[in-house]
C-alpha cells in the first residue's frame, strides 16, 4: 500500500503544472465569459427600453421576461463549455501519455517503475486512481466555482430582472454540466464508474501494444471496439427490456469487463513486459 501512494504522489506531481493551468483556465475563462455575457445582455436591455420607452427593469421583465443564469451562460457558451472540453480533452489525451512518457521519456523511466520492488500491477493502479483524481479535482473545482460565479450574476443583473436559479437546478438543464456532474447518485455512480471502466479497457490496450508492437495494436484496438460495443449495447434493446434491467446489464457488463482488463494487464506486467 505504501509503494502504491508513493506511485500516486509520484504521477500527481508529475502533471501538477499542467494541470493547475487547466484550473486557472477554467476559472479565467467562465469568469471572464459570464461577465462579458451579462455586460452584453444588459447593453441589449438598456438598448430595448430606449427603444420602446420603458422607465423601469420591472416593466422590461413584465414586457420581455427576466434574465436567468442560464441565458447569461448560454449567451458565451464557448466560455463555459469551452474550458470544459479543453480540460476533458487534456485528460483524455494523458490516459494515453501516463504510459507512453515513460516509454519515450528520458531514460526510459518504465524500466526504474518495472524494477520497483512489489507487484508490477501497483503501476496501473496508481495511474488509473491518478487519471480518477484528476478528473474528480476538476469536477470539485467546478463546483466549487458555481456559488461566486452565480453570485457575480446577482451583482450585475439588477433584482427587478434577476431570475434566481439554484446550482442543482442549472447543472440539471445544461446537457453538459448534467452529464459530468449527475444530480442524483446512482447517474454520478453510473457515469464515473464507466468512466473508470473505459480508462482500465485502454490501459489495456496500451499495455498490449506495449507488449506485442504491432500485434498487441491491432489486438489491443480490437479489444477497445469489442468493450464499447459491449457498454453501449443494453441501450439497443431499450425497446425491449425495462431501464432497470438495462441499468443491471451494464453494470454487469462493466464489471465484467474492468476484472477483465484488471486481470490481462497484470497478466501483461508481470510475464510479458521485461526490462
Amino acid at each position: 500500500m505504501k509503494r502504491y501512494l508513493h506511485l500516486v504522489i509520484m504521477e500527481l506531481h508529475r502533471f501538477w503544472k499542467i494541470y493547475a493551468a487547466l484550473a486557472a483556465l477554467t476559472v479565467l475563462s467562465q469568469t471572464a465569459g459570464l461577465w462579458w455575457s451579462i455586460r452584453t445582455l444588459m447593453k441589449r436591455v438598456h438598448w430595448e427600453m430606449e427603444l420602446t420607452n420603458l422607465s423601469s427593469y420591472a416593466e422590461f421583465a413584465n414586457q420581455y421576461g427576466r434574465i436567468s443564469f442560464m441565458s447569461a451562460v448560454s449567451i458565451k457558451e464557448p466560455f463555459f463549455t469551452g474550458s470544459v472540453a479543453v480540460c476533458v480533452t487534456a485528460l483524455l489525451l494523458y490516459v494515453f501519455l501516463i504510459w507512453y512518457r515513460d516509454w519515450y521519456g528520458k531514460n526510459t523511466f518504465i524500466y526504474r517503475l518495472l524494477m520497483l520492488p512489489g507487484s508490477r500491477l501497483n503501476l496501473f493502479w496508481a495511474k488509473l486512481t491518478t487519471i480518477l483524481l484528476l478528473s474528480w479535482g476538476l469536477v470539485a473545482l467546478q463546483i466549487v466555482l458555481f456559488p461566486p460565479l452565480m453570485a457575480m450574476y446577482r451583482h450585475m443583473v439588477p433584482e427587478e430582472l434577476a431570475l434566481d436559479t439554484s446550482v442543482f437546478s442549472f447543472v440539471r438543464h445544461h446537457p453538459v454540466f448534467d452529464l459530468l456532474m449527475p444530480p442524483h447518485a446512482a447517474d454520478f455512480l453510473l457515469h464515473y464508474w464507466l468512466g473508470i471502466t473505459g480508462v482500465a479497457v485502454v490501459f489495456t490496450a496500451i499495455l498490449m501494444e506495449r507488449s506485442f508492437r504491432l500485434k498487441g495494436l491491432a489486438a489491443g484496438a480490437l479489444y477497445a471496439l469489442v468493450s464499447g460495443l459491449l457498454i453501449i449495447g443494453p441501450v439497443s434493446f431499450e425497446h425491449v427490456l425495462y431501464p432497470s434491467e438495462i441499468f443491471g446489464l451494464t453494470v454487469a457488463l462493466s464489471v465484467l469487463l474492468f476484472v477483465l482488463s484488471v486481470w490481462i494487464s497484470g497478466m501483461l506486467l508481470k510475464r510479458k513486459i521485461s526490462v
